[in-house]
């Protein structure tokens, strides 16, 4: 679990419920997923103090915070990256910076509706869904590509899959250590190869089991290093219970 999800786990109710440090601490802990939001959006490096979008961009996560509502059954950062691109869509619209970003393709459309005071709920809702529709296929899309990297697919993930839950779990919990030792994760970046020997060792889990778990270890590994980029399908993982105890 990152900081962020810690922090968000355990004082997001209470930010929303009026606790104004809670809400500092979650602004905090969730400036580096603005960062990495803001400066996706702007396709430059972007540095606090200096740019304004970073600010547009922790403006919208603390209105994000006041939005949010579980029963949405959205991730909390799959909403607040929705209202953070919206903020900074008005933004340049605003400054008319049409020249320093393709608004067309780095966008997203409507933000009207978070806009008005006045505005309606139902086509709020409605407008929400069409966006998380939507990015919920563009992440299924750009997590196959990633797969096809290290020669994997959604269709042989689904045959490798362990049937029984221990197997599962054990594999599941395995791949997120992988995932949070930057020296094995970076080794099977650069090589698209699961370090085997160095990974028994770090896990104690026997070589004839990663080997034979290798693909779906890798494929999960992958999902587990890159989750804030891929928030619905991590977030989804996370719902069915994986690797109770393990992370």
């Amino acid at each position: 679990m990152t900081a962020l999800e810690r922090v968000l786990e355990e004082k997001l109710h209470s930010a929303q419920n009026g606790d104004a440090d809670a809400r500092e601490q979650v602004l905090n802990a969730g400036k580096p997923f603005v960062l990495r939001v803001v400066s996706t959006f702007c396709q430059r490096k972007l540095e606090w103090g200096r740019d304004d979008e970073l600010s547009i961009g922790l403006i919208a996560m603390n209105e994000a915070i006041n939005r949010y509502s579980h029963h949405k059954q959205i991730p909390f950062l799959a909403f607040a990256r929705i209202v953070i691109k919206s903020r900074l869509k008005d933004f340049f619209r605003r400054e008319s910076k049409h020249n320093a970003i393709s608004l067309e393709n780095k966008t997203v459309e409507g933000s009207e509706y978070l806009y008005s005071g006045a505005e309606n709920t139902q086509a709020w809702d409605k407008h929400i869904k069409e966006l998380v529709d939507r990015e919920r296929k563009e992440e299924i899309l750009e997590f196959g590509k990633l797969l096809k990297q290290f020669d994997l697919s959604y269709e042989e993930l689904v045959n490798v899959s362990p049937k029984h839950r221990d197997s599962r779990e054990n594999l599941i919990r395995t791949a997120w250590q992988l995932a949070n030792n930057q020296d094995l994760m970076s080794y099977l970046l650069d090589k698209k190869r699961l370090p085997i020997a160095e990974l028994s060792l770090l896990t104690g889990v026997k070589r004839k089991t990663l080997e034979r778990g290798r693909r779906y270890i890798v494929a999960l590994a992958l999902l587990f290093y890159h989750r804030e980029n891929f928030i619905y399908m991590y977030s989804y993982l996370k719902l069915t219970n994986w690797g109770k105890g393990g992370a």
